[in-house]
């Protein structure tokens, strides 16, 4: 872990060259554009004209989206998790070696189905979604070797993110097993977790959960003030995590440490272009500040200021070090 600098660009600037583990679950977005001219005779729904078949971008999702943007800020990101044997997971990995991400942590399951998210787009408004994927635990054989495999490498890490997309790869007992072993090395452990699955923030340095997944895990509204203050502590002592920080999208987030205290991070009030893979950014984000030795409210103020880029932008997207920076001039 780095020391403390004097300002969010100082530590912005020190994401440079920081590992970061991240174990959760990969998968492969693809982004299909097209124009919509006119309605299908078929059925009331718009045909969608690609007038460039080749015109396909693919890019890591989920857990591997994390890690893209890890690898984007300056950092070095290492990928645990289970994918498929199949066309999906070899295109992944192929996208995850482009980017310089460490795969070797990867488990390749027979029978395993890598999950493989199409979005079919025109005119900047995403019409559908497909999703082919066979949710399914990862095997105790997989299990054990993610652990082993992770063990060979905590040494290496400054920063571990648990990202959890319900797919598989994030068990309890494998959650479990890697955030102590990543607390015994004194590093910060990162949890985006599923209300589903909440047991896997016990011992995070900070859980990072959207609205409606806080208010579905605290089983009250968080959407004031009023009862974010009353409520969101009792939110973070039940998860067990030191540090709670709730992103609310366009208004900004909240910041629950371990004393109780909560603090309201504004935005900055700027158009929404699309939300996919914000909360990826987020995550990265807070964790190689973290690693640089920011306090909690400096690393949830980049990495709030980070979100609000990445929500210009359309489709699986991440931020540069230099989009950053940039970002960060007019609050000098």
């Amino acid at each position: 872990m780095k020391k403390p600098g004097s300002n969010l660009e100082d530590i912005a600037r020190r994401f440079r060259g920081l590992r970061v583990g991240i174990l959760g679950d990969l998968m492969l977005d693809e982004l299909l554009r097209g124009e919509a001219t006119r309605i299908s005779p078929e059925a009331p729904v718009p045909v969608v004209l690609m007038r460039d078949p080749g015109r396909r971008e693919i890019f890591p999702g989920g857990a591997g989206n994390v890690a893209a943007n890890v690898a984007a800020l300056g950092g070095k990101a290492a990928v645990f998790g289970a994918i498929g044997d199949d066309e999906a997971g070899r295109r992944l990995k192929t996208l995850l070696a482009d980017r310089e991400i460490d795969a070797t942590g990867l488990v390749s399951e027979p029978g395993r189905i890598t999950p493989h998210k199409t979005r079919i787009a025109a005119h900047q408004h995403q019409l559908v979604r497909l999703d082919v994927e066979q949710p399914r635990p990862v095997t105790a054989q997989s299990e054990r070797l993610l652990a082993r495999r992770f063990a060979r490498r905590v040494a290496e890490l400054d920063a571990l993110i648990i990202s959890d997309y319900l797919k598989g790869s994030v068990t309890t007992d494998l959650a479990s097993q890697i955030s102590a072993a990543a607390r015994r090395r004194g590093i910060p452990v990162l949890v985006d977790p599923k209300p589903e699955h909440p047991e896997v923030c016990e011992g995070a340095t900070v859980a990072t959960p959207n609205l409606h997944e806080a208010e579905s895990m605290a089983r009250t509204p968080l959407r004031d003030p009023e009862g974010r203050q009353a409520a969101a502590p009792s939110l973070r002592a039940t998860l067990g995590c030191s540090a709670l920080l709730i992103t609310r999208g366009g208004d900004g987030m909240t910041l629950v440490e371990s004393d109780g205290g909560v603090r309201e991070i504004p935005s900055h009030p700027r158009p929404v272009y699309d939300v996919t893979g914000a909360g990826d950014t987020v995550i990265a984000v807070m964790a190689l500040a973290l690693a640089a030795g920011a306090s909690l409210t400096d690393a949830a103020s980049l990495a709030n200021t980070a979100g609000g880029c990445v929500v210009l932008k359309f489709g699986t997207a991440v931020i540069e070090l230099q989009e950053l920076l940039s970002a960060l001039q007019p609050h000098r």
